[in-house]
């Protein structure tokens, strides 16, 4: 097996930072408007224990998760000759269920409650890892 280096130009590093940008943008979305009242329901908890909480270190974990991914995403793209965007796309696609969804999957089965709801919490989870990757894929495969 023959291992590629990651191509470290600048070009590469803008692909990475917006790639990643771009996922943590969408997860924003994703909890905030799209699914925050099932995502709350889900995790069995009241919208009040989320009030008036600073989750200032889990928004800079979340954003550097998502720039590591991004490099991820980028190494592959590369080492696989992707050129277009629907490459990115397919390639997050691939990440997203076959990594980024079982692992959620893992996280709901053995990580919840009496109050969780695992297997929503999953799909609002899991959901959000693909399209993330996905989105991610079609963003640096755009740069790149």
């Amino acid at each position: 097996m023959n291992i590629v280096l990651l191509d470290m130009s600048v070009r590469t590093l803008i692909a990475i930072l917006v790639g990643g940008l771009a996922n943590f943008m969408l997860g924003a979305l994703w909890y905030m408007a799209l699914f925050q009242k099932q995502w709350v329901s889900a995790t069995g908890r009241g919208v009040e224990e989320f009030e008036g909480k600073s989750p200032g270190a889990e928004m800079l974990l979340t954003l550097v998760g998502a720039w590591l991914s991004a490099a991820v995403l980028v190494w592959i793209f590369q080492a696989l000759g992707g050129s277009s965007v629907v490459d990115g796309m397919v390639l997050g696609l691939a990440l997203g269920i076959g990594v980024a969804l079982v692992e959620n999957a893992k996280k709901a089965v053995y990580n919840f409650d009496d109050r969780t709801k695992p297997w929503a919490l999953m799909a609002v989870d899991g959901g959000y890892a693909v399209a993330g990757l996905m989105v991610t894929g079609a963003v640096v495969s755009f740069i790149l």
